[in-house]
This record gives C-alpha cells, structure tokens and sequence, in this order.
C-alpha cells in the first residue's frame, strides 16, 4: 500500500473512504474540520448521530457513490480518559483491515483529526502521522510465499487485495516535511517489522542460515550496508568454540553474519553493537525437546530477524545520514542431534578462552550468543552492546507470551530502553542480575557450566552472558522467548507466528544515540 499526500492546495480530495477516529467526547465534524468541509453530505447524513466513539465502534457513513470522498468511516476509541497509543494503533489497524475486507482500492486519512487526537494522546501530530502509518501498513501483513494458490483460491474464497493507497489529507497549503518524515519513518519501520516477521514465520528448510546470509547480503546491497560472512572453517578458525558446538550436529552449515551501516564520516566510530540470536531451527540437540509444538521452533531465531529487519528499516529511514553506525552481528546455525552432535557433558572453549560445561544441548542460544558478544567487544569496542534472543522458557513463565525480559546493570541503558518499548508499545520489564545466583553456573570441570538451577532460569541465563562482558562495556540482554513468536493473532501481527520484536525498539536506540 502506497503512501501518499494532498493538501488543501492539490484539488478536490479523493478516495473511496475517508478514516476517523474518535473518543467518547468528540464529534465528528468538529474533530474533522476540514473533512466535514470537503463532504458536504456528512451534516446531512442521517448516520452521524449513530457516532458515538464508543471503543471498537466501526461506523460508515455514505454519501453519493459518484462524489470525490463517497464513505466515511467512523471508528471508536473509547473514553478520552482511557485513550492509550495502544487503543489508537490497534484502531488504525482494525479500520484498515474493515476496509480491505470490502475491497476499498484508495483510503485516505485527514491529518486534522490527528491534531484533536494529540492531546488527548499527550503526542504530537507527527507521532500520529508516524504510529498510523506503521498500523496501517503492519494490519495488512500476510504469509503466503508458500502456498500454491493464493488469497484462498484453493477454497473458492479469494481474500480482497490490499487497498493500492493511502492517502494524508492536509488542511495546510502545503505538507508540512516534518509530517512527511513521519510518514516517512512508519514505512520504513513497517518494512523492517514485516521482513523480521517473514523470517520468523518462513519454514525452517528454507530459511536456513545460508538463507539467513543472503538475506544480510541483499540487505547491504540496496542500502549501501558492508556485509561479511563466515563459515564453519572460519568460525572454528576465530576459536568459536561455543558456537561450532551448537552447530557441529547439524547438516546445514552455520553462518556467522555481521552487517555494518558505515555512514558516511562515522566509519570508524564506536558503533552500537547489536546481536542477534539466530537459531534457524532447534531441536535441542541430544537434549531433545518434546514433540508437542516442537514445529514453532523455526521461530528460535527471532533474535536474528529483529537485527535483520533492524538493518532493513534503517536503509528506509528518511534520515540514515543522522544515526550513529550500527553493526549487527548474527550467529546462525540449526540445532540438531546427530553422530557429530555435542553430547551433555562436553567441554568446550569459547572465543574468549573460558571453558565450558554443557550439561544440556537444549541451552544453546547462550553459547552461540556468548561467542558472538565476545567477537563484538573484540573487533569492534561498542559505544553500546545489545543482545537480542528468545532464550529461555523461564522468561514466559515469568513475563507471559508478550513479555520482553530486560537485563543489564547500566541504569541509563535500562531507562533508555524501557522509554524506547514504551514509545514503540512494547512490554519490557526489568529482571536482575544477582550476583547471589553466580554460583548456579559453577562446574566441577571447568570454568563454569552452561545451566543452572530450574529456578530463576532465565537469571541464570543472563548471568551465564554477563561472564563474557568485558569491564567498561555498556551492555543490556533482552530475552524474547515470549513475544518473539507469539500464536495469537492481533491486529497489528494478524498473522500467528513472528512479530518482529525489537525492530522498533532498536529504531529507537539509534535515534537516542543520534541525539
């Protein structure tokens, strides 16, 4: 869907329906000025007083089907009181996908009606401009790559095409650029949730770690990124000892992938440094899991597609020039068992030169991670080092499905990603790291195991990543094991699977780091 702009000055207004949005306390054509001005026929509609804003009320109001602007859609956001940007995005997308479902090629959205939502929202206009676009673009996302009939034409019942357009409607002369930057910004954004979530939801045959590389590659391609790649003679030559444990039972060969933005005059800053779990596939090794659900599996690998769908959204973004460098480093392999597999009880050494213990194969997202955080601080002295994984069951135990668990011992980093999950609707929440529960990772054979204890697993976990961060590196750990891979389906991710968790938040820590 294409995203489009009109202002006051570019002719008659056209679409074949119009999107509001309102609370309790608003009315339509006093929040929408300008549009009860371009459709004359809303005072008169019958309907209007059906408007009452109540919370998912879709209303649409007809005028004459030959006029510019024919339909409007009312649609509800509650009480003022109760109006969150989580009302408004899954609004957006709701609204959105009622008007695919009837097949409406061109939509159009006055911005006016963003301007009486600002503060009830305590926003701003282009914050709107910016979360409608993305909602809107992020409700129309499908996953039929692997079908071969598609939009249900297999079952005689074709599912409508997207709408072509979206179009902004100004009251103003002339757009306003810092809206068209906003607009700007929730496309690019959108395209870097949507290919995470493609890599999420792909089949795990087909998105291998070799897949994963070329992704990477074409990446660095379009927007000017440098990309380099390993394979298992270099990353057993880099002394990755922990992570060719992981990958040394599987036939698909592993993939150690590093992707740097290098703006322009920033080639050879401290970059923020971010990793990415990248688990194509995870049976747990010798350490086998359950069968039951053992097919969601393909989604261990959501770290990776957060980082991938990162680098994705940045060489969109309408102010690339402006952000720090970035380099993104994903550790990719499958885990499988096999005659080559690890078995429970090996000892490895690990690029930093620490030995350890694995006790359980089915832990082997903090031993690929662990190598891959070691290599970062080696190669690159991060301003900032940020790792990405769905790691441990524990956490959703904790956190639930939609739960992002938050560890680090540096306070501004803390609050710096808490603030950037909230702007983004993400759920983090801070866990400890307590050095009280250092003595779980102890082994009787080297210098420390890759598990511990039942309890506080997922603080185990991070404690296990914490042993392998130099003294001075600013770094946090964010275990998505819950929304990484989600079976519900929402109006912002209408699709079960991948959501594409931390793309957005990763946007927002550049920006912070640019300013």
């Amino acid at each position: 869907m294409d995203i489009r702009f009109q202002n006051a000055s570019g002719g008659e207004w056209r679409a074949e329906c119009a999107l509001v949005f309102l609370t309790k306390e608003m009315e339509l054509a006093k929040a929408a000025p300008a549009l009860a001005s371009a459709c004359p026929w809303l005072e008169i509609s019958p309907a209007l007083r059906d408007a009452t804003g109540k919370k998912d009320e879709r209303l649409l109001l007809y005028g004459h089907p030959d006029l510019a602007l024919p339909r409007v859609l009312a649609s509800g956001l509650g009480k003022a009181e109760d109006c969150t940007m989580s009302v408004f995005r899954d609004t957006v997308a709701k609204a959105v996908e009622y008007c695919r479902g009837r097949s409406y090629a061109s939509l159009a959205l006055p911005v006016d009606v963003l301007d009486s939502l600002a503060p009830v929202l305590k926003t701003t206009r282009e914050t709107l401009v910016k979360e409608a676009v993305l909602s809107a673009l992020l409700s129309l996302y499908r996953c039929e790559a692997y079908r071969s009939k598609k939009n249900g034409e297999e079952e005689g019942n074709v599912t409508p095409p997207d709408p072509r357009s979206l179009t902004l409607l100004f009251a103003e002369t002339e757009t306003p650029e810092s809206a068209r930057l906003a607009a700007r910004e929730g496309e690019a954004e959108a395209a870097g949730v949507k290919l995470a979530q493609d890599c999420s939801n792909g089949p795990a045959n087909l998105v291998t770690p070799s897949a994963l590389a070329e992704t990477a590659r074409r990446i660095a391609k379009v927007h000017g990124f440098s990309c380099s790649v390993m394979g298992p003679e270099e990353i057993r030559d880099a002394g990755m000892g922990a992570f060719w444990a992981v990958a040394r039972g599987a036939k698909e060969e592993p993939r150690f992938i590093v992707l740097d933005s290098r703006p322009k005059g920033k080639e050879d800053s401290a970059p923020l440094v971010l990793v990415g779990k990248g688990i194509t596939f995870d049976t747990g090794g010798i350490s086998l899991k359950p069968a039951a659900k053992m097919h969601e599996m393909k989604g261990d690998m959501g770290g990776a597609a957060a980082v991938l769908g990162f680098f994705e959204a940045l060489g969109n973004m309408p102010d690339t020039e402006n952000l720090p460098r970035v380099v993104g480093i994903i550790p990719s392999t499958e885990n499988m068992p096999g005659g080559n597999a690890t078995r429970p009880g090996d000892v490895v050494t690990t690029h930093s030169g620490k030995t350890v213990e694995i006790l359980n194969t089915d832990a082997e997202g903090r031993l690929v991670l662990c190598d891959a955080l070691s290599y970062a601080q080696k190669t690159y002295n991060p301003l900032v080092l940020v790792d990405i994984a769905t790691l441990t069951g524990a956490c959703v135990i904790a956190l639930g499905d939609y739960g992002t668990g938050l560890f680090t011992e540096d306070r501004e980093l803390r609050k710096t990603l808490l603030d950037a999950a909230e702007t983004c609707g993400d759920l983090f929440w801070p866990l400890p790291l307590w050095n009280e529960y250092d003595k779980n990772l102890k082994s009787d054979l080297a210098d420390l195991a890759n598990i511990g204890p039942r309890e506080g697993g997922s603080i185990n976990a991070a404690l296990f990543l914490r042993r392998f961060i130099e003294k001075g590196t600013r770094w946090a750990h964010l275990d998505i094991a819950g929304p990484g891979y989600v079976v519900k389906a929402s109006p912002l991710h209408p699709v079960p699977g991948g959501t594409g968790v931390g793309v957005r938040v990763f946007c927002e820590l550049a920006r912070h780091f640019a300013r």
